[in-house]
């Protein structure tokens, strides 16, 4: 199993329709294909909040993460014309994105 974590900054206004975006097209196109396991949109805590916990800020907006039965299922999905088709709009939505990848060692509950 892999995770893929995209880390998307929204443009100044633009975070809610990145968030609707990231739901409502992305996320609900990405759980119907093959390999699909697991996906989550995760939003940092305020700024106030996260200095009260003594935490560190994100210097993102948010962070996708997906879980995927391999790398190779993943990489079908992306060279599937609707990877694009929901996935590009988000593009004009966003100041940065950048992602990663990383292998599932052991997991628990999921």
């Amino acid at each position: 199993m892999i995770i893929l974590h995209v880390y998307m900054t929204a443009k100044p206004g633009k975070e809610s329709a990145l968030e609707a975006g990231i739901r409502d097209s992305w996320i609900a196109a990405m759980a119907k294909q093959p390999g699909f396991l697991h996906a989550a949109t995760l939003k940092p805590f305020s700024e106030q909040q996260l200095e009260a916990l003594g935490a560190m800020k994100p210097s993102h907006t948010f962070e996708v993460i997906s879980f995927w039965e391999s790398e190779e299922k993943r990489l079908e999905w992306v060279a599937r014309p609707i990877h694009d088709e929901v996935f590009m709009p988000l593009l004009e939505l966003t100041e940065k994105v950048a992602p990663t990848l990383q292998t599932v060692e052991h997991s628990w509950s999921l």
